[in-house]
Order: structure tokens, then sequence, then C-alpha cells
């Protein structure tokens, strides 16, 4: 999204905050896929369009043959049905196609690919809304964006700080890509900070800095979260997965035994300057942040739950009106 396409949605989900726009997608459906599981993505979008007079249909891995995402596949193995037939089908169904394929199906140069999702977006005639894949999660960050604007603003030259913070299971890096290059493109000063090891993937930093430079921000990596969340603004806690070892999370759940204290509590969030507290759900709780900082008067986590639905209506109307 360029600038002004941002600014412009997240307008719209200003005004269509806690109002009923009425019937403006009436007769419309959306067809929502999920390969995994869901709560605050799922429920957002089918409330957004049933407030839009719309509605939506919800599939799940229980309903949907395996799939080949590869051309010129020959398909003797355990897929049923090639991606370009169900996505061909679908569209003839319904106006708009959101997919969820967030799992971890090899390696990290394969996964960064999105096969499935960018296969049923080349071949469906309908939009295709990215629900969340281990590479971005769009909707998520234009929630976060807007809560973020909500409460301060003006957002550049705002201090973010992304943090990694630790989780019993491999994540994906969706949020993480997907908040990283939103709040550069809005010109923030952000500090991304993760142990050594769980880098972000080269070329999201690398555009990131160039975006965030343009607009008048900047990028910086940390080592030291303590020394990262000095005089944010914003603390953004967020777990993501080792790219090194995304085919073997067992070496990754011991790399992560030594990183313990990489979470957010009292006296972290003390150094800060007043920051909002920011996670996308669901959290571990007192693993990634402690009880004291998720129900604490500054955090903002239900808020940016709360935005999924508002952000996605503004979303919707764009496409589909």
């Amino acid at each position: 999204m360029t600038r002004y396409e941002l600014d412009d949605l997240l307008d719209l989900a200003t005004r269509v905050k806690g109002k009923r726009p009425g019937q403006v997608l009436g007769g419309k459906t959306l067809g929502l896929l999920f390969f995994q599981p869901s709560l605050r993505t799922r429920v957002s979008f089918e409330v957004g369009m049933v407030q839009l007079g719309g509605h939506c249909i919800n599939l799940s891995s229980d309903d949907l043959y395996e799939l080949e995402p590869q051309e010129q596949a020959i398909m003797d193995g355990p897929a049923e049905e090639h991606v370009k037939d169900a996505a061909r089908t679908l569209s003839r169904y319904v106006d708009a196609l959101g997919i969820r394929a967030a799992a971890r199906t090899g390696t990290w140069e394969r996964d960064r690919q999105e096969l499935l999702l960018r296969s049923y977006a080349e071949h469906a005639s309908v939009p295709v809304i990215n629900l969340e894949t281990p590479f971005e999660h769009p909707c998520q960050a234009l929630a976060d964006v807007l809560t973020m604007r909500e409460n301060l603003v003006s957002l550049k030259h705002r201090k973010l700080t992304l943090q990694w913070c630790n989780h019993p299971e491999p994540k994906g890096l969706g949020p993480t890509h997907s908040v990283l290059q939103l709040a550069a493109l809005m010109g923030m000063d952000i500090t991304l900070a993760h142990p050594l090891g769980f880098e972000v993937d080269d070329e999201v930093l690398e555009r990131s800095k160039t975006t965030a430079s343009d607009a008048g921000g900047s990028v910086r990596v940390s080592n030291d979260h303590k020394e990262a969340a000095k005089g944010a603004e914003v603390l953004y806690a967020r777990s993501w997965g080792c790219t090194k070892y995304w085919d073997d999370p067992e070496r990754e759940a011991m790399v992560k035994r030594s990183l313990q204290d990489w979470r957010v509590d009292e006296p972290l969030m003390a150094t800060t300057n007043n920051a909002l507290l920011m996670h996308p759900l669901p959290v571990r709780r007192n693993v990634a942040a402690t009880d004291a900082v998720l129900d604490g008067d500054r955090s903002r986590i239900y808020d940016q739950a709360a935005n999924r639905a508002h952000v996605q209506k503004a979303l919707l109307m764009q496409l589909l009106k």
C-alpha cells in the first residue's frame, strides 16, 4: 500500500467505527477459508460483513480437499484438487475470498513464498484477502496502526519498540513483518528487538528501512531488550520463529530455553516513555508478558482486537462496494 492508500483506509475505518453504514454490501458474500484455528480474524470478518449487510461462508480444513499449489504438478500424491480448480470454482460462488494459511510446511525459503495464498490470488477472479501466512498478517497490522493513531494522533517520529518475546511453540513472522512495514510507512522510529538467531526476513528488514527513511522515520535492530525498551512510546510484544531452524522445532525450542527473560513486565515498562503496550493476541500470559502489564492501564490489547472489525469493514467496503 502507498501512504495515501493507507491513510484513506484508516480514515474510512475511523468514520465507520461505532456506526452501522447500512446495507452497503447487501447481497455480497465473503468466503473465509481457514486452514488453521482462528478467533479474532474469523469473528471480526463475519461481524463486519453482517454489519455491512453481507454474508459469510466459513470453511475450515475439514471442509476442503488437500490442495496442490504448484503449477504443472503430477498429482499422484495426497493432494486431491489443484488450487486453480478450487479458486475458479469458489469465484463463481462468492464476491471475495479470505484465506488463512499460516502453518509451517517446510523450509523458510518455501514458506516465505506463501504458495497457497498466492496461487489462490493468481487463479481467483474475485479479490483475495490475506488472513495470515507465516510471512505476513496485513489485516492485524492495519488494526494495530489504527490503534496507535487513535492514541498518539501523529505517528511520525513516534518511538515504537517491536520486541520479541518467548513462547513455548514455534510462531510465524506474519504480524511482525506486517507491523514493521506499516509502521515504517507511517514514518515511525522503530527499534526491532530480538535475541541473536531470531532475525526477521532480510528482504522485509531492508525494505522497511528504506520505507521508513523515505517517510522521515528510521529502523534499527537491537539484541538487548532492556536497552530497546528505554524511551519507547509503544512497546509491541510478539513472539516469532527462528528461520534458521524453521523446519526443526525441537532445535528452536532448545535455543529458547535460555531466553526466559525476554518478556514484558512492570520493571521493563517503567523504563519506557509511558508506553502503550500492544500484543496481537493470543498471548501466553506470564511467558510473553505478565498479567500486571497485560491488564494495566497502558495496555491496548483489546482495542487492537476491537479495531480488527473496523479496519476490515473499511477494507471490504473498498473492495466490494
